[in-house]
């Protein structure tokens, strides 16, 4: 038996292929776009056919005895919470497994390719915003296709009277055209533009992650330039900060001392920004200001500061009759700091363990990719905790499906070819034909 390595990650080169590209989208689209979560029986459905499929066409392959344990854990800890609470939790939970199974189906489907479709899908979502984005400001058609949206999916009210009209691929926000803002927030195919600025940090924190920075060309190439602008339009003001972080801390990387200057140039750009847009510096100041008495996003964090201190480990659950005696959602339940909340419902110990799986996987990302080191693992969790401070994120599919990367991303070592030797010679068409078998595995 001879052994032929094979180097680089050839695999990871390949052009993303329609079923990679539309796994994806459902996987992001369960996530976020309104007309899914609004229609969840029938997407669960849809996703648990995917689901049993996978699961069925892989009923030979060794199953990580990790993966059931990752279930126990958090599907336990949602019986543990219908009993403390004494809850009719039995639709919620099997939601919640389903949701969960489709993740670690996504990522056991995609596999080591589960990252690069992910930056490039996002990719195409960017540039499809961009264009329905401009296409809002062209008079009598934005207000077209927003109605064209209202009729073709529609969707219930919230608490609010509230709604976001889509069209699956692009969510038009009601502000631009009730003449609230003069300006229209990109939100791309998610509920809102928060929301759409999350995923945007973290595939731009992912696609840095995945090459080597050692200059300004390797942090400005196409797809990064195009995640940036698609932030910046989404109008978020933890958008933005979340940004500046991951600009930072990349620029930090470079090789000369021009990281210096960079740092100083995003620093001054900022500063100028916060002091120009409403949506930065006015809003954190005003939102501050009132956050003793306000449930905005500071005024969520005390409160459920507050909660979390009466149980710490364990948590009050994600249902809100629980702390607030209602099952109806109002202004006074509603506590729109994602960070917080979540760690009110669930407590530290679901915590602890949740976003030590996102770190194993981001650091098993970072190993396959020669990024050994931990700081930028730790990063991504950090980015994590930043962008859900103004959204709700972390029982998502996607994000579900972060618990479960870090084992299709190990073993990390450079694959290896291994074939038997025939009798004399190796043919070429004999070692492409050994190749082509690695490649495909």
């Amino acid at each position: 038996m001879e052994q032929l390595r094979m180097f680089g990650t050839s695999n990871q080169k390949m052009p993303v292929t329609a079923k990679e590209y539309g796994l994806m989208f459902l996987l992001l689209a369960t996530s976020g776009n309104p007309f899914f979560t609004q229609n969840l029986p029938i997407v669960i459905t849809l996703v648990s056919a995917f689901s049993l499929y996978y699961i069925l066409s892989h009923y030979n392959q060794k199953i990580y005895h990790r993966t059931f344990l990752i279930f126990v854990f958090f599907m336990g800890y949602e019986v543990l919470h219908a009993i403390m609470f004494h809850l009719d939790y039995s639709v919620t939970i099997v939601k919640l497994f389903l949701i969960m199974l489709f993740g670690f189906a996504v990522v056991n489907t995609l596999k080591k390719r589960f990252v690069p479709v992910f930056i490039q899908t996002m990719y195409v979502i960017s540039i499809i915003s961009f264009v329905f984005t401009v296409l809002v400001y062209i008079p009598g058609l934005g207000r077209a296709l927003y109605n064209i949206a209202e009729q073709l999916f529609p969707l219930k009210k919230d608490f609010k009277n509230y709604s976001t009209p889509t069209l699956l691929l692009y969510t038009f926000l009601p502000e631009f055209f009730d003449g609230r803002f003069t300006y229209a927030r990109n939100a791309g195919i998610f509920w809102e533009s928060g929301a759409f600025a999350v995923y945007l940090n973290v595939v731009l924190y992912l696609h840095y992650y995945t090459k080597t920075i050692v200059g300004y060309k390797d942090l400005i190439d196409k797809k990064s330039v195009v995640f940036v602008i698609a932030i910046l339009t989404t109008a978020s003001t933890m958008g933005f900060l979340s940004l500046i972080v991951v600009l930072t801390v990349y620029a930090l990387q470079f090789k000369s001392n021009l990281k210096y200057l960079f740092v100083v140039l995003v620093f001054l750009a900022s500063a100028l920004a916060f002091n120009s847009f409403d949506f930065l510096g006015a809003k954190i100041s005003e939102q501050l200001a009132v956050s003793g008495v306000d449930n905005n996003r500071f005024g969520s964090a005390l409160m459920d500061w507050h909660d979390i201190m009466q149980r710490p480990i364990l948590g009050w659950s994600r249902r809100i009759e629980v702390l607030f005696g209602t099952t109806v959602s109002s202004a006074r339940s509603h506590r729109p700091n994602g960070l917080t909340n979540f760690l009110r419902n669930y407590g530290f110990l679901y915590f602890t363990v949740y976003f030590y799986l996102v770190y194993a996987s981001f650091k098993s990302i970072g190993t396959y990719y020669k990024i050994s080191r931990a700081s930028m693992a730790i990063l991504g969790v950090l980015l994590l905790w930043i962008v859900s401070f103004s959204e709700m994120i972390f029982d998502e599919a996607f994000f579900k499906s972060l618990l479960f990367l870090y084992m299709v991303y190990l073993p990390a070592s450079v694959p290896t070819v291994s074939y038997v030797r025939p009798k004399g010679s190796i043919t070429l068409k004999q070692l492409q034909s050994v190749i082509g078998q690695n490649a495909h595995e």
